[in-house]
Parts: C-alpha cells; structure tokens; sequence
C-alpha cells in the first residue's frame, strides 16, 4: 500500500468514527418512543358498534321502563267468585244478573264448587269479591283476608267483613258477601250497596 493510500485509509476511519459518535450522540440526547413488534392488530368496526349499542342501550330502554312503571295498565273485567254447587249458582246468578245488567256494571261471574280453586284465585289476586258460605268466610278472615264491606268507623270487625243473605240455621248453609283484602275494594264495595238497595233478598 502507499504512502497516500494510507493516509486516505486513516481519514475514512477517523472520518467513520467521528459519525458514528455523532450518531451515539443523537440518539442519547433525542430517544426514540419504543417500538412494537407486532404493532397492535387495528379494533374491528363491529366492536366498537356494539359497545357503542350497549352504551346507549340504558337510554332508550329506561325510559320505557319507567313509563310502564309510572303509568299502570287499564284493569281488567271486575270478577265476582261464587263457591257453590251447580244449582246454588244458577239461582244466584239469576238474582245477580238483572242488576247488574241494569247498572250497566263491568262484572263477570265466576263459579266454581272446589274451596281449593277459590282460594288458589284468592291468592293470585283474581277474586274482586265472592259469595261464600259462612265457615269459609270464618276462615278468611281469621286468616286477615278479609276487607271492610262498608268504611265503617269501627273497621275490619268480622260483622263488617262478612254479610250473610239469611239467619244462621242448624244444617243449613249461610251464604253471604266477602271482599278480599287485597281485590278492588271500592268496586265490590259499590256492588255490594247495589244489590243491597236494587235487588230483593236473595233466598235459596
């Protein structure tokens, strides 16, 4: 090698490393954000949809909500129990029958002869008001499932809960009218009050 050769090979080197300081220079005094290897996969458009569905979802649901909430159904046909055999039903429902017709009322008689099946309706709340015989009203309302026929003073007391149709006889049955603590009480009270001023006493 030559003498110039040589001295262009020590001003390349010197030439190299003075860059390569700068360089190690730069990147101490500006690093760079670190870089990810794999970047992150891009959020699929469905996604972001359905968390966008999911956060709105509240606002539009809430309202309906709360509507049905705050304002309740238009309630259903008044319904009026009687618990009594085949024959017994038909003679009170003669006798129901015309008044209500007559007092273009909205009830609908319901027989059946099973204590059971009464009571299952009781409980479900589909029993506005019954004519029952006595016993069963004793147990009703010794159970407190019995409301006021009148808004008297003197308040839930068994003769203002149960109003027989006749005396009380030895071996005979006492049917009478019996609202349930939990039904439409002012509707089956006015019931009550009609057939009581209307209609003559039922008699079997």
């Amino acid at each position: 090698m030559s003498y110039r050769k040589y001295l262009d090979a020590q001003k390349k080197y010197i030439r190299t490393k003075k860059e390569a300081l700068e360089a190690k220079r730069e990147k101490q005094n500006n690093p760079r954000p670190p870089s990810y290897d794999p970047p992150p996969a891009p959020i699929n458009p469905l996604w972001i949809a359905l968390l966008i569905s999911l956060a709105v979802l509240p606002l539009v649901v809430l309202p309906v909500l709360v509507s049905r909430v705050s304002v309740a159904p238009p309630p259903g046909e008044l319904t009026l129990w009687i618990c009594s055999s085949e024959a017994e039903f038909t003679a009170l429902q003669s006798w129901l029958e015309p008044e209500i017709l007559a007092n273009t009322l909205t009830w609908t008689l319901k027989h059946t002869d099973s204590v059971e099946e009464l009571l299952h309706a009781w409980r479900q709340r589909l029993v506005d008001l019954a004519i029952v015989e006595e016993n069963l009203a004793a147990d009703l309302y010794a159970a407190l499932a019995l409301a006021p026929l009148w808004d008297k003073l003197e308040g839930p007391t068994w003769e203002n809960c149960f109003a027989p149709f006749w005396e009380t006889q030895p071996f005979q049955k006492t049917f009478g009218w019996a609202i349930p603590a939990a039904g439409r009480v002012s509707q089956a009270r006015h019931l009550v009050t009609v057939m009581r001023q209307f209609a003559q006493p039922f008699s079997p």
